[in-house]
């Protein structure tokens, strides 16, 4: 239809809002439900389809090898034969930088890969020595153990003894009042602490019963050999999990993060009997440590909302990320947020900077709410929006945020260039992987 009859068409006559449409939308893009991974698409998509893609020095990929400066341009042909002949000489080696990755981004597949081996072996390893054990008669574990318990009990033993003086040994609850109730803030820290204060209950009584049965002053019941099969093969027991965390993470991992959780949540309880519920807003809290770490941002918007008579639709995000040696500034409306880390990038000087390392942390984060329902739709050619996931896996989105950029790969005045969404740039709130 462009062309109108013409066998060639003047590049700058091409519809390339129309092809880029139908890339991004219907043939690739119907098959995509994550924003963030349309937006990816759509970024690859406006780059390479462009007016310029008909110079002869149009460069797909700026690096070819790290290091390497020549770069691959688009080859000269207008016939099949020639393209094909062009795509199979190039090299057999083709690097991340080619997506728009750092060059050392295999390292975090490999590391994944090789951690998930382990924990594999591992878990072979104990189902060996069970299966051992069944076997063997209990005369013959008996001579082989002093005490006449098998191996595996014994350090199962151990292994709980340590767990038992990790864990904390209680939480105290928060007290509720006609006042206090009234404070999104109270009520969202009421619940996790409830929670925590709960699962405590039942993962010190489980651990205590498994102690006493390997110690052998308690007889088993069918919940503690359910408790015993699943501890002895490293996995987490199905009354334990009540709060998101990983596939595949082992019970060390886990018992090593509940009680980090468990001991943000008694400075929380500390606080308030101390201070009342006003001390909860001055909090820096460890976002990747609540059991629902949406729902706080959920109340912190709340609690501006109410406390200055705004609406909710009204309010907007403003990220301020603290360098380090720098004195944080809070006001009524902002809100401290502790050991996030940023992958794909670093900030300085709340700015974020593409950088080769896979991750950065980001020890103190201000989370300011502010009306601005005109400045939402001013956004800058530099700003680009981010998502903010629970944990390394990138499977659990929580919310998004915006932050300004600068250096290479930021948009200069005029153009968008769009590297820090073909780097994947993302915010994790945990750390934690299987």
């Amino acid at each position: 239809m462009a062309a109108k009859g013409r066998s060639n068409l003047s590049p700058d006559k091409v519809p390339w809002n129309a092809f880029r449409t139908l890339l991004s939308q219907c043939i690739y893009g119907g098959r995509i439900d994550n924003d963030f991974d349309q937006r990816l698409l759509t970024s690859f998509v406006n780059k390479l389809f462009t007016v310029k893609s008909f110079d002869s020095d149009f460069q797909l990929i700026k690096e070819l090898e790290q290091g390497d400066k020549k770069g691959l341009s688009m080859p000269d042909g207008i016939r099949r034969e020639q393209f094909l002949q062009w795509t199979e000489s190039l090299p057999e080696n083709q690097t991340p930088s080619w997506l728009g990755l750092p060059n050392n981004a295999e390292k975090v597949l490999l590391t994944t890969m090789g951690s998930n081996m382990i924990s594999k072996l591992l878990k072979m390893s104990l189902l060996e020595d069970e299966e051992d054990m069944s076997a063997t008669s209990v005369e013959s574990r008996t001579r082989h153990t002093s005490d006449g318990r098998p191996s595996w009990m014994r350090t199962l033993n151990t292994s709980v003894g340590h767990w038992q003086s990790v864990v904390p040994k209680s939480l105290p609850l928060l007290r509720r009042t006609a006042d206090n109730i009234k404070d999104p803030l109270f009520r969202f820290f009421e619940r996790e602490v409830t929670l925590g204060a709960r699962l405590l209950k039942t993962v010190r009584a489980d651990l205590e019963n498994v102690a006493q049965v390997c110690q052998g002053k308690k007889k088993q019941t069918n919940h503690d050999r359910a408790l015993i099969s699943d501890l002895a093969k490293g996995i987490i027991p199905t009354n334990w999990n009540k709060y998101k965390a990983p596939v595949g993470l082992t019970v060390i991992q886990w018992v090593g993060d509940f009680s980090e959780r468990i001991k943000q949540l008694q400075r929380i309880s500390t606080a308030t009997s101390q201070g009342g519920a006003k001390e909860l807003k001055n909090l820096q809290v460890w976002l990747g440590g609540m059991f629902i770490p949406e729902a706080y941002i959920t109340a912190t918007r709340q609690f501006v909302a109410q406390a200055n008579s705004w609406s909710l639709e009204e309010l907007q995000m403003e990220v301020t990320v603290v360098d380090k040696g720098q004195k944080p500034s809070i006001d009524d409306c902002s809100f401290a947020v502790t050991d996030l880390k940023l992958q794909g990038s670093k900030c300085q000087n709340n700015k974020l900077y593409l950088c080769s390392s896979i991750s950065t942390d980001l020890p103190l984060t201000i989370l300011r709410w502010k009306i601005n329902a005109d400045e939402a739709k001013k956004l800058s050619n530099t700003m680009v929006t981010l998502p903010v996931y629970l944990n390394h896996t990138r499977a659990e989105l929580l919310f998004t945020l915006t932050m300004d950029t600068a250096g290479e790969g930021s948009a200069t005045k005029g153009s968008a260039d769009h590297s820090f969404y073909e780097r994947g740039v993302a915010v994790l709130c945990s750390g934690l992987s299987a």
